[in-house]
């Protein structure tokens, strides 16, 4: 019988932290999502390669990273995720079939424009504003163990999305937090896997 699973999941990447992650997550064996965003993606294909080698997925995380249901009309919502979708499609040969909008900004519309491209939104059940420069590693930590259980959505922030306009963003908090948080999860009896994994074992 196989161990209760948790799925981990980054937004915003690939960043200069996304490598830090991936061999944090090596160590310890476990799995996770990486909603990428399509204009920093291209500019990086050897992070994706890795993902996709490590056995991470990948998913959509729009092209520019903007808000999907307040500021963008239906064809610029297309764009956006049409546009990641053939980048990622091209530096590892598969489509996502996942995607999770810049901020969580989604509505039945963003869903149904989504759905004709195969993409299927995901959720975030715990999400600690790792963002924010004030929010420490044991913050981040304590915040995601106290509310682990089987079955939920971890998201963080393994990058600075491009349209940020804040200058000298780190998350180095949250490269600093997966390695106190992974081993914490493994000792409760959870398994870190991929969204699409743990999703496709609720539905």
């Amino acid at each position: 019988m196989s161990a209760p699973q948790i799925a981990l999941t980054f937004d915003d990447g690939p960043g200069q932290w996304t490598e830090p992650i991936l061999d944090l997550l090596a160590d310890y064996s476990a799995r996770a999502t990486f909603f990428v965003v399509g204009s920093t993606a291209k500019q990086r294909p050897e992070v994706i390669r890795r993902m996709h080698a490590d056995g991470h997925e990948i998913g959509n995380h729009t092209w520019s990273h903007p808000w999907l249901e307040r500021d963008c009309d239906d064809g610029r919502v297309r764009d956006e995720l049409e546009r990641t979708n053939a980048v990622i499609t091209d530096i590892v040969g598969r489509a996502p079939r996942r995607f999770r909008g810049p901020h969580y900004d989604v509505s039945a519309r963003v869903f149904a424009i989504a759905s004709e491209l195969d993409l299927a939104h995901t959720r975030g059940d715990i999400t600690p504003p790792d963002w924010v420069a004030l929010c420490t590693a044991p913050y981040i930590t304590t915040f995601v163990v106290r509310q682990a259980r089987p079955g939920v959505v971890i998201g963080l922030h393994d990058g600075v999305p491009p349209s940020s306009t804040r200058q000298g963003q780190s998350r180095q908090a949250t490269v600093d937090a997966v390695a106190m948080i992974v081993p914490r999860l493994l000792d409760l009896g959870l398994e870190c896997v991929t969204a699409e994994s743990l999703l496709e074992e609720q539905t």
